[in-house]
């Protein structure tokens, strides 16, 4: 299969390499039919990620079809259609408990980081009934892409972590006439 390799500080190349297979009966196998470039891989492409090796498949959110599963996977089976969350979850250690997913203690962000990742022909994403998502028939992929990574990207660190919200932003904005010295 054709995959986007990583070599290192501003090297790249797209590669031949072999199709993923299962290492854990909770992994599937997933044909990738959209993914995106992330901001994350032009870091790691710069070389401002010192933990991405070199000979890793980049990539980390993508749209794809379901080409095999692990035995212990129950959530999903070869055909379906699913979005690939950025953050791979066990859904049973501690951190996934508290909703830290990206804190799991086997996951968090491991693909195209640790793991070889979505900028390949096919993919093997670990723990798969919880980082996968089912996609409805008819779903426009191009635009659920964007929920893989970027949408949840933004709510985290705007909504949940600086506490955006719509109420937040008109307070902001309406001068406080009321009670002020100088009105």
């Amino acid at each position: 299969m054709k995959a986007l390799v990583y070599h290192g500080p501003g090297k790249k190349s797209l590669d031949e390499r072999p199709v993923p297979t299962l290492a854990a009966a909770t992994d599937a196998i997933v044909k990738m039919t959209r993914t995106t470039i992330c901001g994350t891989d032009l870091h790691i492409l710069k070389g401002d990620v010192p933990s991405c090796e070199p000979g890793r498949i980049l990539g980390h959110e993508g749209v794809g079809i379901v080409q095999q599963v692990g035995s212990a996977v129950s959530s999903f089976k070869s055909g379906d259609r699913v979005l690939i969350s950025c953050i791979s979850s066990c859904g049973k250690c501690d951190y996934c408990r508290r909703g830290m997913y990206s804190h799991c203690t086997t996951g968090g962000w491991i693909l195209g980081h640790k793991i070889d990742g979505t900028q390949a022909e096919y993919v093997r994403i670990p723990h798969a009934d919880t980082s996968l998502y089912p996609i409805p028939a008819g779903a426009d992929e191009e635009a659920l892409v964007m929920l893989s990574d970027i949408l949840p990207t933004g709510f985290e660190c705007g909504v949940l972590n600086g506490g955006y919200s719509p109420a937040a932003r008109w307070q902001s904005s309406v001068p406080d006439r009321l009670g002020s010295p100088c009105s």
